[in-house]
């Protein structure tokens, strides 16, 4: 799925597959959950709901979200990252918010260099639909995060690393700020003037790609990523970052 809720589905199945929980384990509360994976409550109750409805969770009113069983083979099957490597979501580690920063652009600034020599040619089509639909849809605040996901998700698919893909699958939630485009959180960071940047900026990046140079295509990202952490660490140094917003809605 490519809806908050769709990841946060993801994200709750890998916390949960890591190998740390067995069947009875208590994951936490709503609201832990909800601080954990920086989400809101409704996102994390329908992602919770989801889950209970395939049997791999259980709510207890008042209580808790625990463990029914482990998910599926589709988070465990022969073609996810070696069996032997434990992935732990990144909201569970000691990180801050700009931490998590810095991961995404050292991951993402290489991935767009790999897209750069490694695309072919319906993948490199998937990158510029991803800017343009994001481009069409500056009116509709409430779809600009999912579009930037799919924009971002579909340049670590073109670099045709199956570990680049499943780590942006597992991790996005934490690495990428959710929601990133919301004026009424972010009034002051989130401007019609940064939006248009970032539609501009996504053009850049799609043309470093086209060209076929890796080079160009990560100082591209690099460009990209450093405008908006630069506006982030500035929130965040004054204890108002985006995750912290988000985890205490509702």
């Amino acid at each position: 799925m490519d809806s908050l809720t769709g990841r946060t589905i993801q994200a709750l199945k890998a916390h949960i597959g890591t190998g740390r929980f067995e069947s009875g384990a208590k994951l936490g509360s709503l609201a832990e959950l909800s601080e954990r994976f920086g989400v809101s409550r409704t996102v994390i109750r329908e992602a919770v709901s989801a889950l209970r409805s395939d049997g791999i969770v259980e709510s207890r009113h008042g209580v808790g979200v625990f463990v029914r069983k482990r998910p599926g083979p589709d988070i465990e099957d022969a073609n996810s990252l070696d069996a032997n490597i434990t992935l732990a979501p990144l909201a569970c580690l000691q990180t801050s918010f700009m931490d998590l920063l810095e991961l995404r652009m050292a991951f993402e600034v290489h991935a767009a260099g790999l897209a750069a020599v490694r695309r072919s040619w319906s993948q490199e089509s998937n990158i510029w639909n991803a800017a343009r639909a994001f481009e069409a849809s500056l009116e509709d605040e409430a779809a600009l995060d999912n579009l930037d996901f799919v924009f971002h998700r579909s340049i670590a698919e073109a670099t045709n690393n199956g570990a680049f893909i499943e780590f942006f699958s597992l991790m996005s939630l934490q690495i990428l700020p959710q929601p990133a485009f919301s004026k009424q959180l972010n009034p002051a960071l989130i401007t019609l003037d940064y939006i248009q940047n970032t539609v501009v900026e996504h053009r850049a990046i799609c043309e470093a790609i086209s060209s076929g140079s890796a080079e160009r295509a990560r100082e591209a990202m690099r460009a990209h990523l450093s405008r908006s952490h630069l506006r982030y660490r500035g929130f965040s140094d004054g204890d108002n970052s985006p995750l912290s917003n988000v985890a205490s809605e509702e």
